[in-house]
């Protein structure tokens, strides 16, 4: 349990905590490519595609720091379908590459606002309670995404890995946060839907832990958990 008497701030990780219903932004693709676009991919044959467009995006910089949700989502979806075509995952003469490229990025895009807009309420309340702070792997453009979103009137600072040059799953980034804001790591609440970047770093620095938990799989014993973004609530306000 979250002993609240000691919290001072929250952390939030950004991509699977607030901006999915605690998916991991692979599983979010597969969702939208198999459900609205009728792909034939399952995970097995999409990994390599996935992986493949974050470390492009991590070594080139792809990114501008101006870059909207759309714009960063375009990039990605465009290297993906670059990629599945390439390598033969998907037949080329089957489809419209440049349309289904841009038909993924507004439907990728579209999801993750749905679940932004619907995250919205639950941070404005907590953060008349707590500082509130985001501390996400991101690419160099997350304090715009953020602002654009209308979410930066809750949030006290944003660290992005792209800005400050330390990538979770380090325990690094995490330090830098509480530093940049006068914060003992025991003074806060991280919560992130990954154990291996935001929970077990979390724990190694002292804080306390919240979970997100998209299914009964992702639970971890002796970790408090939850399923849906609003039982926060029942923690904080």
């Amino acid at each position: 349990m979250i002993e609240r008497s000691k919290v001072k701030a929250l952390a939030f990780d950004f991509g699977g905590t607030i901006d999915s219903p605690f998916l991991h932004w692979m599983k979010v693709y597969l969702k939208v490519y198999q459900e609205q676009l009728h792909l034939p991919l399952e995970e097995e044959n999409f990994r390599d595609a996935y992986v493949y467009t974050e470390r492009e995006l991590e070594r080139l910089q792809l990114v501008k720091p101006t870059d909207g949700l759309l714009e960063t989502q375009r990039t990605k979806t465009f290297l993906q379908f670059d990629y599945l075509f390439g390598h033969g995952v998907l037949p080329a003469e089957a489809y419209n590459r440049q349309q289904l490229a841009e038909d993924a990025a507004r439907l990728v895009t579209d999801f993750s606002r749905r679940s932004v807009e619907a995250n919205k309420p639950v941070l404005e309340l907590l953060s008349r309670n707590f500082p509130l702070h985001i501390v996400s792997n991101y690419y160099g453009n997350l304090s715009t995404l953020v602002h654009q979103a209308g979410l930066s009137p809750f949030f006290k600072s944003i660290t992005d890995s792209t800005v400050v040059g330390i990538r979770k799953p380090d325990p690094a980034i995490w330090t830098h946060a509480f530093q940049a804001n006068g914060l003992k790591p025991e003074e806060v609440v991280v919560i992130g839907d990954s154990y291996k970047n935001d929970i077990a770093p979390a724990l190694s620095l002292g804080c306390q832990v919240i979970k997100c938990c998209a299914t009964e799989s992702d639970r971890v014993e002796g970790i408090t958990c939850i399923s849906e973004f609003t039982q926060l609530k029942t923690f904080f306000c």
